[in-house]
Order: structure tokens, then C-alpha cells, then sequence
């Protein structure tokens, strides 16, 4: 029942948005407007993408050091199926179908492998704040923009504090939960649970480790920007470079939001609006935000299934 509720949840937002999306433009005049891609800077774009989940596997085993020795390419393909369950499940739930996985693959604790998930979240949020400032020199960013990149920064500051009182008051949690009138058995298991996942972020507390992994994300987070600025230029949308950076930060920020599987309508309605702001018409822009997050969803759902076949497991046996 709950699930179904989500799934209903998702597609009411999904409907909401596409509408104003779509609203006033012809489906043939999109149609159209795709038909005219130049195939060149789309084949590059693509190879890019693929450097991009490359590099998102190799700053995954960065962080998942304190927890298991793990090569880049064993993770890639769990990583890739949390992706394809993202473009299925609404919310986001493929975090956890990611986490599962790579529990299940490299016995390890599922609860050590989220927390793994989340400095990797926490990093990306960071780089991705990061595009905004420099990004904010050459925009005039609008009021509900700089209002969710402050949400976005206030947010992961929170959790950071929280992960390093933590780290640093672990003994006294600990007494806590031993104080607490809980029953033996949850007291038990939540001590597990608590020390898989203090265990898993401990790269927290390590400044080398955590360097580097943002190191990483500020390298994907342009490879990120130079897909987007290839789609224009193969749609012949007169997008610049660092414009392309604004209308990255609203399609990111679009994802961050309670939405349908696959970000349907809130990524058409928040890249439709960036690009208005930076003066290109709907007409031009909703065939490039369609192609961006066509290729992107077909991109992990060959990719993610390619994974499924090897691991051998149906996603359907992986959805909570």
C-alpha cells in the first residue's frame, strides 16, 4: 500500500509539471526540432557520460575503503543498477536497491554500504554548490534558485556536524542506548546497525580521503556541464559554455525534489525554465532538455540492465 501511495505521488508531480512543461508547444514542432540533431557531438557527449560513471565508480571505492577494499570496476555495476532502479522507483529508492546490492555482492553490511552512499551524495552536493558560486559570478540567479542551493548547503552542513559529533561522541551514544528502556533485542540491533554505519562514514574524519573524493566530483560535475554544452550544440541551441553551468544547476536542483521514477516532469519543467531565463525560447528548449534526459535515462537503462544480466538478479527481486 505504501509503495503504491509513493508510485501515485510521483506520477501526480510528474503530470503536474509536464503540463506547464509542454504547455503551449506542439508535439510536432518537437518532434521536428529532434529529427535535426547533428549525430556528432552527441556520439562525443555520450563518451563523455561514460567517463562520468567511470570516474563516479572510482570516487565510490574511494570512499568505500573503511569498509572493504573494493576495485572501482567490481562497483561499477552495482552502481549502475542502483541508477537504473533511480529511473524506475520514485523518491530515489535506488539508493537503497544500490545499497542492497553491493551488501548482498560483496557481503558486506547494507547499512555500512548507504553510509558509504551518503558522504558520495554529500560530496556531490558539495561540488554541485560549488558549480552554482562560480556559476553566480555570471548569472542572475532567480530568488527560488538561490533559495534551494541555500536549502542544499544548509542541509549538508547539518549532516556533516552530524556525522562528525558522531564520530566524536560515539561513546556516549553508546551509553545512551545502553540506558535507554529499550528491549535487549532492538538494543542489540541498533548497536549493529550503529556501528556498521559510523564505521562506513569514517571517511569523515579523514581529510586526505575525503580531498580526493572531492576531487572527483568536481571533475564529473564539469564533465557534466560539457554533456549538456555538446546536446545544445547537436540541437543548435546558442547555449555558451558557462551558461551551460546554469542550466546544470537547475536540472541538478530539479532532482533533489520529491518526484516520479526516472525525475519525469520535474527535470522537462526545471530545464524549460532555465533555459527561458537565459533568453532561448521553449520551442528550442524543451526538444534539447527532452534529448538530455532521453539519452541519459536510455544510457543507464542499457547500461543497468547490461549489469542485471551479469550479476545474474532481476530488479524486481531488488525493490523494497
Amino acid at each position: 500500500m505504501r509503495r503504491h501511495l509513493h508510485i501515485f505521488a510521483g506520477f501526480c508531480v510528474a503530470v503536474i509539471c509536464l503540463y506547464f512543461a509542454f504547455r503551449g508547444i506542439a508535439l510536432r514542432d518537437v518532434w521536428e526540432s529532434l529529427k535535426q540533431a547533428t549525430p556528432g557531438p552527441i556520439y562525443l557527449a555520450l563518451c563523455l557520460y561514460l567517463i562520468d560513471f567511470g570516474l563516479r565508480s572510482q570516487r565510490w571505492s574511494i570512499l568505500i575503503k573503511p569498509v572493504a577494499p573494493i576495485a572501482a570496476y567490481r562497483l561499477f555495476g552495482v552502481m549502475m543498477i542502483g541508477f537504473l532502479a533511480n529511473n524506475i522507483l520514485p523518491f530515489r529508492m535506488g539508493e537503497l536497491v544500490r545499497a542492497h546490492t553491493c551488501g548482498v555482492k560483496f557481503q558486506i553490511s547494507r547499512t555500512a554500504s548507504l553510509g558509504t552512499i551518503l558522504l558520495e551524495r554529500l560530496c556531490d552536493t558539495l561540488s554541485f554548490l560549488t558549480t552554482f558560486l562560480v556559476a553566480s559570478y555570471f548569472f542572475p540567479f532567480p530568488s527560488y534558485m538561490k533559495t534551494g542551493a541555500w536549502l542544499l548547503g544548509g542541509t549538508c552542513i547539518a549532516v556533516i556536524l552530524g556525522l562528525l559529533a558522531v564520530h566524536h561522541r560515539e561513546d556516549t551514544f553508546r551509553a545512551i542506548l545502553e540506558w535507554s528502556p529499550l528491549p535487549e533485542p532492538w538494543k542489540r540491533r541498533l548497536h549493529e546497525l550503529t556501528t556498521h554505519f559510523i564505521h562506513s562514514t569514517s571517511g569523515i574524519t579523514q581529510p586526505a580521503l575525503i580531498l580526493e573524493a572531492m576531487a572527483y566530483s568536481l571533475v564529473i560535475w564539469v564533465i557534466e556541464g560539457t554533456f549538456l554544452f555538446l546536446l545544445a550544440h547537436a540541437f543548435g541551441v546558442a547555449l555558451s559554455y558557462a551558461s551551460s553551468f546554469f542550466f546544470l544547476f537547475a536540472l541538478g536542483l530539479s532532482v533533489t525534489l520529491p518526484q516520479a521514477p526516472g525525475f519525469v516532469g520535474t527535470f522537462e519543467l526545471f530545464g524549460v525554465t532555465a533555459l527561458g531565463l537565459l533568453g532561448i525560447p521553449k520551442n528550442q528548449g524543451l526538444p534539447l532538455v527532452l534529448a538530455v534526459h532521453g539519452l541519459q535515462f536510455l544510457f543507464v537503462g542499457v547500461v543497468g540492465s547490461l549489469a542485471l544480466w551479469k550479476e545474474g538478479v532481476s530488479l524486481r527481486n531488488l525493490t523494497p
